[in-house]
């Protein structure tokens, strides 16, 4: 239940019809089974005096107080029934407003009498003794009633602030920053405009690139929108004092990686803040300190593992069996790339924060291959060893072995044909971007969804159409055109080989044609006779081409792309010239075979006769 302060005029109606006999809050909850709601008197009620008020509830959920309208929002019935006005389902009806649902609503009103039965005041009117008094006293119970939802507030995370807010977040170990916490700005940016609009939340925690690492996190929700290449985000340090200070570009790494954030930088040196730390930011931090707060949980040993640079929720995975291994938990966490220099203390570290956090009694088998830490157990026989031995225990697999590497073949097909070489370079370095993000954004044993990574790369601008190989590298035999399944062995994928290739490379064709006229083809102009041929001849090679599907181009081919016809004969076709227009390549070799690997779009530019006959 919440409190919500009421109005001081509520506190003056309260009073005048208090000491004008009539009836002052009667209290009602505001439930199904306490329908109907009747009224106490005995007698009727003067309806021009019934009012009824208690709290509804706000547009943004927070219960507010509220007066209620007779015949809009409710009904007198029987003289003496309060009845909420409804339509067909059980929901209020049209223009109509309830109580919130549990709350408590309060009824004021005076009895229908007879006679002198009136009581001794009856002056009710602006400047009257009654009145001045229900003022006055109205005035005191309102103030207090505000203060006293001020106190209500002060004990929430969401609605405490200043004081209040400060000494609420001490309970957890948390003062307000001072001027002696860095601040500064640092940019989230992508190689290729953003094909959606990209989410950086606020709490990303970053890293600069050198040994000690500084740790930074954003204070506020940043936005890559649709087309842009980059947005800027503010950032607290986390340290206080001089260690938050670093120089421009020091800020290199992001500790979970974002889907379409290929790198972060800040352009300027941090610098110690110009003012405290508002109210937002460190309510943002308190929730932040609640969620790892607790000890000896798998929540707890989440959250400290993901403050890792470079691990997210998704590598994580934690299984128990209580009833075959009680005071066992086998952890399963694939680490990032790192360098022979970085790996050793970086897993050592992961080492210590388990061995921190862990429940006591309780061991952790995890795939994390490290020294363990000074006064641990040594694990001496996996899941059969005693749980007395409460140590988080490496089981000897290399986290590497929970990589799974996915190759992905690409092919593009280019809206327009006429692409510059910088287009078509960055074509595909959005598409292998593309792909190489979707398959890090994944989990251990997540699904790669084929179709999902075809509709993202189809939002790639200026694409017509995309082919799509996806499959595992250990397994290049698998089909290539499903989802990637990497639920049996719970493995996180890794983008290993990514091909992409643009498709429809324009080939120009100049062929020549020995060509012999016959029947109806000798009678007339034969020069108009051998222009139809040739352009006959043109159009059946070009519709062959279209729907090719051998692997190799060569006079024997096209020959065989000509139909029969009654007015001419085709004996022989060759080229002398071959042009890779996309390319910019020419190849004078006559005749030379040409591979066709799918990706090359023919083009019969031009026919011409070598010879020509008379048949008879």
């Amino acid at each position: 239940m919440s409190y919500v302060a009421e109005p001081y005029a509520q506190f003056v109606d309260d009073l005048l019809t208090g000491l004008t006999g009539g009836h002052v809050r009667e209290t009602f909850r505001m439930l199904e089974e306490n329908q109907p709601f009747r009224l106490s008197s005995d007698k009727g009620i003067k309806p021009n005096t019934l009012r009824v008020y208690g709290q509804k509830e706000g547009s943004d959920g927070k219960y507010v107080f509220h007066r209620f309208n007779l015949n809009v929002d409710f009904d007198l019935i029987n003289g003496r029934d309060v009845v909420w006005k409804v339509k067909e389902g059980g929901l209020p009806a049209v223009n109509a407003v309830w109580p919130a649902e549990g709350t408590t609503f309060y009824v004021n009103y005076q009895s229908a009498r007879t006679g002198f039965e009136g009581p001794l005041l009856t002056d009710r009117s602006p400047g009257s003794v009654t009145r001045l008094l229900a003022e006055s006293v109205g005035r005191e119970y309102a103030v207090m009633s505000g203060q006293l939802e001020n106190v209500y507030q002060a004990g929430f995370l969401e609605t405490a602030g200043g004081r209040d807010l400060d000494n609420l977040v001490a309970l957890v170990g948390l003062t307000r920053w001072g001027r002696d916490v860095a601040e500064g700005t640092v940019s989230f940016s992508r190689s290729t405009p953003a094909p959606a609009d990209i989410t950086i939340a606020a709490g990303t925690r970053l890293t600069t690139g050198d040994a000690p690492a500084r740790v930074f996190e954003t204070v506020a929700t940043a936005t890559l929108q649709r087309g842009q290449l980059s947005v800027d985000a503010p950032i607290l340090a986390i340290a206080t004092g001089k260690d938050g200070i670093v120089e421009a570009d020091a800020i290199v790494a992001i500790n979970r990686p974002v889907l379409g954030i290929n790198a972060v930088s800040n352009d300027e040196p941090t610098a110690f803040a110009a003012q405290k730390e508002t109210d937002e930011a460190l309510r943002l931090r308190a929730k932040r300190a609640l969620e790892s707060a607790g000890q000896a949980t798998v929540g707890a040993l989440l959250g400290v593992l993901t403050g890792l640079p470079g691990v997210r929720e998704k590598d994580i995975r934690f299984t128990e069996d209580p009833i075959e291994h009680p005071g066992i938990v086998n952890l399963d966490i694939a680490l990032p790339a790192l360098t022979t220099e970085q790996a050793e203390d970086y897993k050592r570290s992961a080492v210590e924060l388990l061995e921190e956090t862990r429940p006591v009694g309780v061991r952790i088998r995890h795939t994390i291959e490290a020294a363990m830490p000074l006064g641990a157990a040594i694990a001496t026989g996996g899941q059969d060893t005693d749980p007395g031995d409460d140590a988080p225990v490496s089981t000897g697999a290399l986290d590497e072995n929970l990589h799974m590497y996915v190759d992905a073949n690409v092919v593009l097909q280019p809206l327009l044909q006429n692409l510059t070489p910088g287009e078509r370079e960055t074509l595909v370095n959005a598409a292998k971007t593309l792909v190489e993000d979707f398959i890090a954004e994944a989990g251990l044993g997540e699904t790669l969804v084929y179709n999902q990574l075809i509709t993202q790369l189809m939002g790639i601008e200026g694409l017509l159409d995309v082919s799509l190989e996806l499959f595992p590298t250990s397994k290049p035999t698998d089909l290539r055109t499903r989802n990637v399944l990497l639920g049996d062995v719970g493995a996180r994928p890794v983008a290993g080989t990514i091909d992409v290739q643009i498709g429809n490379s324009l080939v120009a064709l100049d062929l020549v044609v020995s060509l012999t006229l016959e029947g109806a083809g000798t009678i007339g102009n034969a020069q108009s006779n051998i222009d139809n041929a040739l352009k006959e001849i043109q159009s059946d090679v070009q519709k062959g081409l279209n729907q090719f599907s051998e692997t190799q181009v060569d006079p024997v081919v096209l020959l065989a792309l000509i139909s029969a016809s009654s007015t001419f004969q085709v004996s022989n076709v060759s080229y002398d010239r071959v042009e890779y227009i996309d390319a910019g390549i020419k190849v004078d070799l006559k005749d030379l075979p040409l591979p066709y690997t799918g990706l090359e779009r023919f083009w019969v530019r031009s026919v011409k006769a070598a010879s020509m006959e008379t048949g008879t």
